[in-house]
């Protein structure tokens, strides 16, 4: 125990001298790459746990999401077949990590075989370390590879900001790694229910992963897509590169509910609006550079178009997402050749 608690001082430690030494850094969301300032507006998602509970709701035979009491803070899910239990990421921390474990418990006492991390970030691999030993962890490569290259303290001090600054989160965090990595597509029979996990391409992150049930229609979708009342972000790579990755996406599974990362559930028809989404947000900042309209003054206000609905909580959120994204289509269209 004693050894615990020096860890969780040591971490507490390293991350509060790393946001003293890197506070530019320290205001940007995980991952983002250095120098893309944020536009104004933005606000980090906000993901802190601490007082988060997970609701279990059943889906279809033994397909269950897990959804988080805040408006955006993470989901999870596991779906439960005759032989053994599949989760959908681990959340933020071991307390979390426990809570995904006791909701499996109160269902069923079938081993937990497999945990599939949807993306590299914290909040989706943090709890990863709680999961007993036998259990299988599956993620994209480009997952495992991202994990590989850096550390716990490196992960919290990015993401810092999601959780107010709050560092007691990451307190006796682990970094466990996945046990087997995919390429495009990986899959596993249950014993009556076969889950795949599928890669289409980059989007909000670089390894955005689908875990999908196919005799149920349900896909979680990480941080590919978010819930009800919500817009992509691009906070990871480039417009064109997210509305690619969707139109594979689209073709390919036959998605009836959607377990967001973040926010409530929605339904298959998200993949066409995040689509038409993005498709605007090109058409407007190639009609900016075109007019000679500066980068600032295109970004600056500009709010969600209302034809793209909002959750009432998740405004001021969507608003930053909004801005950033624009500022990454400008970019892209003003480095077109005219």
């Amino acid at each position: 125990m004693r050894w615990m608690l020096r860890f969780s001082a040591v971490i507490r430690l390293v991350l509060c001298v790393g946001l003293l030494l890197t506070a530019p850094l320290a205001l940007t969301s995980a991952g983002q790459p250095p120098g893309d300032a944020p536009p104004p507006g933005y606000l980090p998602p906000p993901l802190n746990p601490t007082a988060v509970t997970l609701e279990t709701r059943r889906l279809a035979e033994g397909v269950y999401a897990l959804l988080s009491n805040t408006p955006f803070a993470d989901n999870a899910g596991f779906v439960v077949g005759t032989e053994s239990v599949l989760v959908v990421d681990s959340h933020f921390n071991g307390r979390m990590g426990h809570q995904i474990i006791d909701a499996v418990r109160r269902v069923t006492d079938k081993p937990i075989r497999y945990l599939v991390n949807t993306n590299a970030f914290g909040d989706h691999t943090f709890g990863n370390y709680v999961f007993p030993a036998e259990t299988r962890i599956v993620a994209n490569r480009r997952t495992l590879d991202a994990l590989r290259g850096t550390t716990a303290a490196e992960i919290g001090r990015r993401m810092a900001p999601t959780v107010g600054n709050d560092l007691s989160v990451f307190d006796g965090v682990q970094l466990r790694l996945p046990d087997e990595a995919f390429d495009e597509q990986w899959s596993v029979d249950l014993g009556g229910r076969r889950v795949e996990a599928r890669f289409f391409g980059p989007g909000m992150s670089p390894s955005d992963t689908v875990v999908y049930v196919p005799g149920a229609r349900v896909a979680w979708t990480g941080n590919l897509i978010f819930g009800d009342g919500t817009i992509p972000w691009a906070q990871s790579g480039g417009i064109a590169t997210y509305r690619a990755t969707l139109e594979h996406l689209s073709p390919a599974l036959d998605i009836g509910t959607i377990v967001p990362g973040h926010a409530g559930l929605t339904t298959g028809g998200a993949i066409a609006v995040y689509k038409q989404y993005l498709d605007d947000v090109q058409t407007s900042a190639a009609r900016a550079v075109r007019d000679n309209v500066s980068a600032g003054e295109f970004i600056a206000t500009a709010t969600v178009p209302d034809r793209f609905r909002i959750a009432a909580p998740l405004v001021p959120l969507m608003t930053g997402f909004h801005r950033w994204n624009l500022q990454r289509a400008f970019r892209e269209a003003d480095a077109k050749p005219r």
